[in-house]
Parts: C-alpha cells; sequence; structure tokens
C-alpha cells in the first residue's frame, strides 16, 4: 500500500536470520515481498509459540503500528525479501491522508476475516474436509484458486503435514473435484 507513497528499505535475509526480535524497539512496518516469516513469541517459560506466518505478498507485525515493542520474533523461514518502512512516518502520513487510513483498515479488517475463516478450517480434523473447505472459501467467481506460495506452504497454512496434503490432493484430483496448474486450483 505504502510502497508507490513512501520510502523504505529493501531488506534480504537467508533462512534462520532473525528480522527483528521480542522485546526489540518496534520502530518499522513490514511487507514481505518474498519468502516466509514466522511470527514466534516466548512464553513466560521460555516456549517458542508461533502465533502466525507470513507469505510473500502479505504486511506482518501490524500491531507494531501502535506499540513501543515487538510482541515476538520475527524469523525467516527461507530467503527473504522485505520492504520496510519507517513506523513514524507510515503514522504521519495516516494521519494527514484519511484516505490511506481507511485504505489500510479495510486491508487489517479482511486480514483479521481470513485468519478467523482459517483457525475456523483448522479446527476440522478431517485432512480432506479441511482441504476442500479451504478451497471453496478461496475460489474466485470462475472457480478458481490463484496462489503465489508453494504447496507446501499451503500445507502448513492448512496445518498438515506436506505429505498427508499431497496425498489428499491426489485424491481430489482422482475424483475429478479439483484440477492443478502451478499456482492454479480449479474447482469442478
Amino acid at each position: 500500500m505504502f510502497k508507490e507513497i513512501l520510502k523504505y528499505k529493501t531488506l534480504n535475509f537467508k533462512k534462520g536470520d532473525y528480522l527483528f526480535q521480542q522485546n526489540s524497539e518496534a520502530n518499522r512496518l513490514f511487507f514481505l515481498d518474498k519468502g516466509r516469516i514466522k511470527l514466534v513469541r516466548e512464553t513466560s517459560d521460555g516456549q517458542p509459540l508461533v502465533i502466525h506466518i507470513a507469505y510473500a505478498r502479505e504486511t506482518f507485525a501490524e500491531a507494531s503500528l501502535f506499540a513501543n515493542k515487538y510482541h515476538c520474533h520475527a524469523i525467516c523461514d527461507c530467503p527473504c525479501t522485505v520492504l520496510s518502512f519507517d513506523k513514524s512516518t507510515v503514522l504521519q502520513y495516516l494521519q494527514k491522508h484519511p484516505n490511506a487510513t481507511m485504505d489500510l483498515l479495510k486491508i487489517h479488517t479482511q486480514q483479521v476475516r481470513d485468519l478467523r475463516l482459517l483457525n475456523e478450517i483448522k479446527s476440522i480434523n478431517s485432512a480432506y474436509n479441511r482441504v476442500t473447505t479451504f478451497f471453496d472459501s478461496e475460489v474466485d467467481e470462475n472457480s478458481e484458486f490463484h496462489f503465489s506460495y508453494s504447496l507446501k506452504d499451503m500445507a502448513q497454512k492448512l496445518g498438515l503435514a506436506h505429505e498427508t496434503f499431497y496425498r489428499t490432493l491426489k485424491i481430489l484430483e482422482q475424483e475429478g473435484r479439483i484440477s492443478r496448474k502451478k499456482h492454479l486450483i480449479k474447482i469442478r
């Protein structure tokens, strides 16, 4: 959203690199251009808890907009390219441009809705039903689901072992319920 308007830094990371750490000063906002980033919170007893996985073309750590410190670690799960925006510059821009504020609010509202739906889908025990419910929620008016991440990432997003996910895709194809191309799944 801000890429065409505000200055940003392009940052490149390797798998395992930290973009920021829990309790460090929250002074940047981020857009994941390429890759996958895990947001991991350390619990009070020091246990790591994955609270979100950000995929390419998504913002993440949005709560830092109004926080002094990051509430989790951001760890690169593969090579990543991140656009980093100065938080104070973003806040100043939003104060002066109410339409941009409304656009950002719409984006974040949709993200909350999507995360709640994904949480609901992940509570489905059957891998088959979980996958079909997810596809049904993601298809466009042409019964097509276009995605920019890998099938392995999709399995992780759904909380399934990738082997289980691949088997389920094969069953759905054999039943004629889906057809697949590189970054497209057609529901029949």
